[in-house]
């Protein structure tokens, strides 16, 4: 019925392969708490429950293209849920854990989901909060609620679903069996909302051609295999994870093992030992500056060594990445470098679990010098560049072909050209057919077949550059345009930077909202003796005339080769990180510059 030798019709398909030839192979891990070790599913295993599971959706009467959604963690359970839908011919709608009770039931009303899968009771309390209002969400399935909690709420649990789900499908042997193949190519899989960086989240609604036509493009460029094992860390919400790091590794026959927390990623590393690892600049940034921070538990004769070390690997890569400018290693330095890799590098790959063959980085723009520093130590990132309406993979840097500065070459499922005002306009099999209920805003986005990314960008000898978002280009009172984020990128080189945001959107110049890294910040204030002895907190430090000397300096000096009408006039230290739960940021973490400006206005304007 259906040729192996070709790529999957739909993800239905593609599940129904993974699970017959590679049926005694590790699929899905998780850390198990009693033993301190990954414990996997098969990926018979996991064909089993997710049998089970679309058979008890089948006997709450979900029928193929009707939407259920998922509020829940990573976790085993979230991708067999997903999985199910699939197989059932329902659209499946993930919802990023973090969000409030508000936005739940923007997406439930919106997206007209008729069930939803929750995590725990927290969650659970996000949908009892809103239920009333959303008439259409008949059932509620939990993976760990209480049980009493549960049953006055009229919830059932992931273990009941599945045991009537076996029930059902003993009385009607023929059912899932006859209910997968019949998913067509252009059929919808599934909704994902975008963050909302502009406005109320719009439903992209991505057909198994648009997402599969993504993964058999991203294989042609990372040359997977079923030896690969991935480390799951982004949502499974967003576009990104679940495309690159859930559906690709079922494609291969590839692990993937399940993040604990947030918090736990150095842990993880280490124990789950993955091949590939997909994420966000953010994560990249951070492990940077552990990095560097580690220096402070050296003996004072071995830290410099190190930072020498580190500074090294950071030219090689900037080097190797062929990065605009970069020198060459002299001589000498080659010789330094052998031997650091032998005695500084080699160390620090072990920590990130010994056989990262690549980390993969999206979601927002990476600084150059990130991507240097990594690649100079031997752990390859390879930055690319992607939207949730196109699957999401539009272009990435290849394997022994990188080039820093660049979000990568085209992948083979789409073709790209560059509007004439510098927009990025993309076209091919997997870019999305239409926002949720939304025509219009469809409409202004797909021209002449053509999709507008509003990202603008070059193409500069095969490889795209990314320069800033149409939208957000700031527009001076004199007419001036600012791009905001490669200033940003620059600025947050300092060590003493972890976020900042410009603003100057009809004013008469820039102004940058700094938050400083109060780490970096505490170091500085006892290496310097700044505060004479005395132990002060944080608000206090940031009040010190010295400290703010310490980091409008830094932005000044990060900020040469500016124009005059770029420069930053006016800067604003914020002690509070910009964060999701205040609605600055999305929960893939970008900026919403627009709720940004609005907050911080008064300040701003006097």
């Amino acid at each position: 019925m259906f040729d192996p030798n070709k790529p999957p019709i739909s993800l239905a398909e593609l599940a129904h392969r993974g699970f017959t030839r590679f049926a005694a192979s590790e699929c899905l891990g998780t850390k198990d708490k009693a033993s301190g070790e990954y414990k996997y599913l098969t990926y018979a295993q996991v064909a089993h429950r997710v049998r089970h599971v679309a058979g008890g959706l089948m006997k709450l009467g979900l029928a193929r293209g009707q939407r259920a959604a998922i509020l829940a963690d990573n976790s085993a359970n979230w991708a067999i849920c997903d999985l199910a839908c699939q197989m059932l011919g329902a659209i499946s709608v993930p919802l990023f854990s973090s969000l409030p009770p508000g936005q739940v039931k923007y997406i439930l009303q919106d997206s007209g989901a008729s069930l939803v899968f929750v995590s725990d009771e927290k969650q659970l309390g996000k949908i009892e909060e809103i239920r009333a209002d959303v008439p259409e969400l008949k059932h509620v399935v939990s993976f760990e609620a209480d049980e009493k909690v549960r049953l006055n709420s009229g919830v059932l649990s992931l273990d009941e679903l599945e045991k009537s789900g076996e029930e059902h499908l003993q009385q009607n042997p023929t059912a899932y069996e006859s209910t997968w193949p019949a998913a067509a190519a252009d059929d919808i899989a599934t909704i994902i909302y975008t963050s909302g960086t502009t406005g109320d989240p719009k439903g992209v609604a991505l057909s198994h051609r648009n997402i599969v036509s993504d993964i058999e493009a991203i294989i042609n460029v990372l040359e997977m295999t079923p030896d690969d094992a991935f480390l799951s860390f982004l949502p499974l919400a967003h576009v990104y994870e679940r495309t690159a790091g859930f559906f690709l590794p079922l494609r291969v026959g590839a692990s993937i093992a399940y993040c604990e927390s947030l918090f736990t990623v150095d842990k993880n590393l280490r124990e789950a030992r993955p091949t590939i690892m997909f994420c966000v600049p953010r994560l990249y940034e951070s492990m940077r500056e552990k990095l560097f921070s580690a220096a402070n538990a050296l003996p004072e004769n071995q830290k410099q060594k190190y930072l020498d070390a580190l500074a090294l690997a950071q030219k090689a890569g900037a080097a190797r990445g062929k990065l605009a400018g970069a020198p060459s290693l002299s001589l000498v330095e080659n010789l330094k470098f052998k031997l650091y890799d032998v005695m500084v590098y080699s160390k620090i790959r072990d920590k990130f679990g010994g056989r990262l063959r690549a980390f993969v980085s999206g979601g927002a723009p990476m600084a150059p010098e990130i991507g240097a520093l990594f690649t100079g130590l031997g752990l390859n990132i390879l930055e690319g560049y992607g939207l949730t309406e196109t699957s999401p993979v539009i272009a990435v840097n290849r394997p022994g072909r990188v080039r820093l500065g660049t979000v990568g070459e085209p992948v083979s499922c789409v073709e790209i050209k560059i509007a004439g005002d510098g927009e990025i306009l993309v076209r091919g099999d997997s870019i999305f057919g239409s926002y949720w209920n939304k025509p219009a805003e469809t409409a202004e986005v797909i021209q002449d077949g053509w999709f507008h990314t509003g990202d603008i960008g070059a193409l500069e000898g095969g490889f795209l550059k990314i320069t800033d978002r149409k939208k957000d280009l700031l527009v001076l009172g004199n007419g001036k345009k600012v791009a905001p984020a490669p200033i940003e990128l620059r600025l947050m080189e300092s060590k003493f930077v972890a976020q900042v945001v410009l603003l100057g959107d009809k004013a008469k110049s820039v102004t940058a909202l700094v938050v400083p890294n109060m780490e970096a910040l505490r170091e500085w204030a006892a290496n310097n003796d700044a505060t004479n002895g005395a132990k002060i907190n944080d608000a206090d430090l940031l009040d010190l005339p010295a400290a703010n000397a310490l980091l409008r300096g830094e932005i000044e000096s990060h900020s040469g080769e500016l124009a005059d009408f770029e420069k930053i006039r006016k800067i604003h230290i914020i002690a509070q990180p910009f964060s999701v739960e205040a609605g600055e940021l999305t929960p893939t973490l970008k900026i919403k510059r627009r709720v940004v400006a609005e907050k911080y206005a008064d300040l701003v304007d006097g």
